[in-house]
């Protein structure tokens, strides 16, 4: 888009964009698995990489969420976002700005390294650490919704009106992707069959040694499980199916454990459930603005790809209405929207469209110059550390007025 205004003077003529033409926008979501990374304005990311590095001189591979101490937390960013430009994208970090697709709970121990990482060590001209959860709405074009992000670690559930966060809705449970890969690994380890291909032997599948055991359950979490509806009867299995281990093993994945294993998402036995946590989040918003809330519930993360979860998600609140404490959200309309992308990409095509606009990037990013000057990364509440801390009354003292009094004129004198 591309607009054209004429001089006052009528000299010349001023061409203006809303799209930055200068420079491009790298955009970066460290998630706890995967992290994905591509350029702003484009409709998926460019490449999806294990959120891990390798570090020499024994080629140890690292998780970047695993590290706590500064120093060692440190050299793992660096080398692990310095990989993203140069391996993958095959950018100069210092001609680009950069969008950070960050959770709405990160640790400032991890921020502000990462800051430190992309100013210090790749020397950024310009960066933007947005929430997760806001970016959300930008791939559905809605200012309110509902945005619950089902995680590796923990599913959180936070509404948004009129683009801010409502924090007292705020809710996380531990009913996420790693109850679900471990409840599948603890089912197939107990009734898992393998068949040997070359003689056509059946056994035991915790009799065998497999490697990488992890990767092959996620695999199979997302191929072969889905969520069965409210209400289904119990006794109707579904289809068993097999799936090639290696070259030498075929597992059998019984249709019981198939579609069992999901359930750990509304049972409440690993943390409160999802319909639980989305219910009790909307009691807690204020009255006028839980319509719009309610009518736009966006479902993002790895396992909200899973088959029938959204309708079961629905039947499962729509059940929870008519019980106590609730029956204030019951003439609510509940909606669910359909991202224009993989349910596990979502926020970073929100972080796509933020990063194409250059008045956003202007308003909102961060420069080198300013980072050196305040010495840290302002965090979500406000963009000048400084300017919060003069507001911070001194204990036992009376607190200064922000603006100095007004000076007397000389005939008041």
């Amino acid at each position: 888009l591309c607009i054209v205004m004429a001089d006052p003077k009528g000299s010349r003529q001023i061409s203006t964009s809303s799209l930055s033409q200068e420079k491009g926008t790298v955009v970066i979501d460290i998630g706890r698995v995967y992290t994905k990374i591509g350029v702003a304005g484009e409709a998926a990311p460019r490449h999806i990489v294990r959120s891990v590095t390798i570090l020499k001189p024994h080629s140890q591979k690292v998780d970047v969420w695993s590290v706590s101490e500064p120093e060692e937390l440190y050299s793992v960013l660096c080398r692990f976002v310095q990989s993203l430009f140069l391996k993958y994208l095959v950018l100069n970090p210092k001609d680009y700005r950069v969008v950070v697709v960050e959770s709405f709970i990160c640790s400032e121990s991890f921020r502000n390294t990462l800051a430190k990482v992309l100013y210090q060590h790749l020397y950024v001209t310009l960066a933007v650490f947005m929430p997760s959860h806001l970016l959300c709405l930008f791939t559905v074009g809605r200012q309110s919704a509902m945005v619950v992000d089902i995680g590796f670690k923990e599913t959180t559930v936070l509404p948004v009106y009129e683009g801010i966060p409502v924090v007292v809705g705020w809710q996380s449970s531990s009913s996420a992707a790693e109850a679900l890969q471990s409840s599948l690994k603890q089912l197939l380890l107990q009734n898992g069959k393998v068949k040997t291909i070359s003689t056509g032997e059946s056994k035991r599948f915790d009799s065998i040694t497999v490697e990488g055991l992890d990767a092959i359950i996620e695999d199979i979490l997302v191929r072969t499980c889905f969520v069965r509806p409210f209400g289904c009867d119990k006794d109707r299995t579904p289809l068993s199916v097999e799936y090639p281990l290696n070259k030498e093993y075929i597992l059998t994945i019984d249709g019981h454990i198939r579609d069992h294993v999901t359930e750990v998402l509304f049972d409440g036995l690993n943390g409160n459930p999802l319909q639980n946590c989305i219910l009790e989040s909307l009691i807690k918003c204020p009255i006028d603005t839980r319509r719009q809330l309610a009518e736009n519930i966006i479902v993002v993360g790895g396992c909200a790809s899973l088959q029938g979860l959204k309708h079961r998600l629905k039947s499962e609140m729509d059940h929870l209405l008519v019980q106590n404490g609730f029956q204030a959200l019951h003439t609510l309309t509940y909606k669910f929207h359909n991202p224009p992308i993989h349910e596990n990409s979502v926020p970073w095509l929100g972080g796509s469209i933020f990063g194409s606009s250059d008045v956003a990037i202007s308003e909102r990013g961060l420069t080198r110059e300013k980072y050196k000057e305040l010495g840290a990364l302002p965090d979500w509440t406000s963009r000048d550390p400084q300017r919060r801390e003069q507001r911070k009354p001194v204990l036992g003292r009376k607190a200064l007025p922000l603006t100095p009094a007004p000076v007397a004129s000389s005939a008041e004198t």
